[in-house]
């Protein structure tokens, strides 16, 4: 993604990870934490549910975009990303390169 600057926001997945990194994910997967929150968050209709939250999503793009200078050419992570709407913003507000790390099914 490129906004109007040239900044970037980069998404990233498990297969790009090292061994030692793949062998810890594989283990987790298999833990009821992974299926609780993973499985979950990777649900459309889940990623929908929170997009919908008005409330939630006014006071995220306000929190990003109205602390521009908190973003302005640093990189910026977003851990979670889901849809990809907050690293969105963080790119607007004028992150230098944004990571969009998902490792649920909303990723694909």
């Amino acid at each position: 993604l490129h906004n109007k600057s040239h900044r970037s926001a980069v998404a990233c997945n498990p297969s790009a990870m090292g061994d030692d990194a793949r062998a810890l994910s594989a283990a987790f997967e298999k833990t009821t934490e992974y299926a609780n929150y993973f499985i979950t968050y990777g649900f459309l209709y889940h990623q929908k549910q929170m997009l919908e939250d008005h409330s939630r999503m006014v006071s995220y793009r306000n929190a990003i975009l109205g602390n521009r200078e908190r973003f302005e050419d640093k990189v910026v992570l977003d851990v979670g990303t889901g849809s990809g709407v907050l690293a969105i913003w963080a790119a607007q507000a004028g992150a230098r390169k944004v990571y969009a790390v998902e490792a649920t099914d909303a990723a694909k």
